[in-house]
């Protein structure tokens, strides 16, 4: 994937660590885009998928809320 923007990328994927909704974000890469991924309770899930390829939006493993190891 192809970013062209005058901002960093630091800034467009910012990860400020704990939030105010009480879960802990990173960003992990995948083939084509990127993996929100939230930790509460001790466990992982998807928070989002940041992708310009449609085709991952349809694939069951990258789910909201789905649950990761």
């Amino acid at each position: 994937m192809v970013i062209h923007s005058i901002v960093s990328l630091s800034d467009i994927f910012y990860n400020s660590g704990e939030s105010e909704y009480g879960y802990t974000a990173e960003t992990r890469p995948i083939q084509d885009g990127w993996l929100e991924i939230s930790e509460q309770g001790g466990e992982k899930r998807i928070r989002r998928l940041i992708s310009t390829n449609p085709a991952l939006y349809l694939d069951k493993r990258y789910l909201p809320f789905t649950s990761i190891k």
